[in-house]
């Protein structure tokens, strides 16, 4: 049996039913000493190596390197994409202090922390191109079995926000990637999660349009909003509370951020 399949069994064996732990209620994710690596051929390659890291509520924190330095992989770790293979990853689900280790859970309860706990935000946006953008941010809803009435208000009331309200029936094709990018972010806040992870949320957006996405992650961060983004973009960064350097799978620093947006184009 090779390393990989190896691994996935232990992975398996290991997630049974997550047990509760009490967690500090102001905290949202706490994660410890995670590490990933990869088998390829006689190689393996440590992508992340024990992590620590903990994002309390209304907190904005950038996490900052250059490719290859295991940005992605930290996001499809915590957003329940891939699986580590060893560390914790725990959850305040209830927004109380109710604890739970994802690294526990069942593919199936992954699922469900995906849909309901996680707004997940990604570079290349992910929508269904079949789909309007009324109908890419409502699909979360749907698929949760929200009421009708609720979905339709929520949807509304989301594009509005974003600034959308009169592109609600265009389909991606018929958008701008900044628009697209907006849909996406709308469709991450539809089912009110704990936390957004967004993977390079501008990375294929220009100036203008990235200042436009960072306003809006400013205004999210405003109302009460957690958010962790990992960007190789150091000036953006700039606007979160928080700027955490990862280097090779380690933060390797970390400093104050919290400028404006016309501070950081100056």
């Amino acid at each position: 049996m090779s390393i990989e399949k190896k691994k996935v069994r232990m992975n398996k064996q290991r997630r049974a039913t997550a047990k509760a732990v009490r967690v500090d209620p102001d905290i949202v994710l706490t994660v410890k000493d995670l590490t990933k690596t990869y088998t390829i051929g006689n190689s393996t390659i440590t992508a992340l190596n024990e992590v620590n890291l903990t994002i309390r509520k209304g907190e904005f924190i950038a996490i900052v390197g250059p490719s290859g330095s295991g940005k992605t992989t930290l996001i499809n770790c915590l957003g329940a994409l891939d699986f580590p293979d060893s560390g914790k990853i725990i959850y305040n689900v209830d927004a109380e202090g109710m604890g739970l280790d994802i690294m526990q859970m069942t593919n199936k309860q992954h699922k469900k922390m995906r849909l309901k706990k996680i707004g997940l935000i990604f570079q290349f946006y992910n929508l269904f191109p079949i789909l309007t953008a009324y109908e890419n941010v409502e699909l979360p809803m749907v698929i949760a079995k929200k009421d009708t009435k609720l979905r339709e208000e929520k949807v509304k009331s989301l594009l509005k926000r974003i600034g959308l309200e009169e592109r609600m029936e265009h389909l991606p094709t018929q958008m701008s990637g900044g628009e697209q990018q907006r849909v996406t972010i709308a469709r991450a806040l539809v089912n009110e999660p704990l936390i957004i992870l967004a993977d390079e949320p501008t990375g294929e957006l220009d100036t203008e349009t990235t200042t436009n996405i960072m306003k809006i992650f400013l205004d999210l961060k405003n109302a009460g909003e957690s958010i962790l983004m990992v960007t190789h973009n150091v000036r953006i960064a700039e606007v979160a509370d928080r700027i955490i350097t990862l280097t090779d799978g380690e933060f390797t620093g970390e400093k104050k951020g919290g400028k404006s947006i016309e501070d950081i184009y100056k």
